[in-house]
């Protein structure tokens, strides 16, 4: 199990979130991320409705 720092975990849910909103599908993440499927599960759906994931997602 990889270890990152909170910045770090920030910076790939956005990637992760990202690609989901451009139409990658969770399996795909999964594979690409390297990241469970759960967390993804769990970042669409804070995302989905206006909870921290949406406030976390936008990439400038």
């Amino acid at each position: 199990m990889r270890r990152l720092s909170p910045q770090q975990q920030e910076t790939l849910r956005k990637r992760v979130m990202a690609a989901v909103r451009d139409g990658m599908s969770t399996a795909d993440a999964v594979r690409v991320f390297g990241v469970s499927r759960g967390s993804v599960r769990n970042w669409k759906a804070r995302f989905d409705t206006g909870g921290a994931g949406q406030a976390t997602c936008s990439i400038n």
